[in-house]
């Protein structure tokens, strides 16, 4: 039986599956802060800067920024998940800082002036957000003239087995659209695709590079939780039959057992692709 894709589906998908997965995001999470540091030495925030964190999740890198920028300046961080925004606050809390903010907001849809931002950053946001065209211009036009942005998304799926060892069992049995479409997180992932993009909505100064990290974990159970507990990928198992989740979860098993080593855990490679983008100081970007 076929299914029609549509973008108020996925929207919503999103936002209640990141909302599920929230409380258990944060050993995934860990796994990505070399990303995020990579991202952000790439745009190198600054003192009295307005700097906006697009799909902030729990609240990285918004809170790791949030020292850069004093004084005087402070960071946003906004996403789609009401309880990642709330996960991201209480943090922001604990750690006493005092010049950031969160809000729930779509990364499509940004309710911010235009021309206001200094630096806007998002880690594999691009990969999240139902509509990476309309990011982009939203991103494009709250930009100040000149202002910086730094990008992370996963590479292809052959250079990502960190996500891969389970995604591609759960695509053998997963269903396309009526029109062939089957969403992926490795979208824009390929050499030069996101660089393609953003200078198609009026990027300049795009810089493409690439940073090989490592996912890691004690052994091969601990590796598939918090893959399948901290990410939406858990929920769309559980939507498939007993059978199907079987299978898929014996495969995940014998892909993530490849990179184990008895004494020394799971280690799983995954490459980064990292961008870079400056708006033009003579853009004319329209706020409707």
């Amino acid at each position: 039986m076929s299914w029609k894709y549509t973008d108020e589906y996925y929207k919503n998908y999103t936002r209640e599956t990141w909302d599920e997965c929230a409380e258990s995001y944060f050993p995934l999470m860990k796994q990505l802060f070399p990303y995020h540091k990579a991202v952000v030495d790439s745009i190198k925030p600054h003192s009295g800067e307005i700097v906006l964190d697009i799909c902030t999740g729990p609240g990285e890198p918004a809170m790791s920024m949030a020292p850069m920028v004093t004084p005087g300046g402070h960071v946003i961080g906004i996403d789609l998940s009401s309880k990642m925004i709330q996960i991201a606050r209480k943090n922001a809390e604990k750690r006493g800082l005092k010049n950031i903010k969160f809000e729930v907001m779509d990364a499509e849809k940004l309710t911010l002036p235009s021309n206001q931002v200094d630096v806007v950053v998002s880690c594999f946001g691009f990969q999240i957000v139902t509509d990476p065209d309309k990011t982009a211009n939203e991103i494009l036009r709250v930009l100040k003239p000149g202002g910086r942005a730094g990008f992370t998304v996963w590479s292809t799926g052959d250079r990502v087995p960190m996500i891969d060892v389970l995604i591609a069992p759960m695509l053998e049995f997963a269903e396309p659209d009526e029109t062939g479409y089957l969403p992926t997180p490795y979208e824009l992932g390929g050499p030069g695709e996101l660089t393609t993009m953003l200078e198609k909505h009026g990027f300049s100064d795009t810089y493409e590079d690439r940073l090989n990290g490592t996912g890691v974990a004690k052994d091969v159970n601990e590796y598939l939780d918090m893959v399948l507990q901290g990410t939406p990928l858990g929920h769309s198992l559980s939507e498939e039959s007993e059978d199907i989740q079987k299978k898929v979860i014996e495969k995940a098993k014998q892909n993530i057992s490849k990179y184990y080593t008895p004494g020394q855990g799971v280690k799983i490679p995954a490459e980064c692709v990292i961008v870079s983008a400056t708006k033009p100081k003579t853009i004319k970007v329209s706020s409707s």
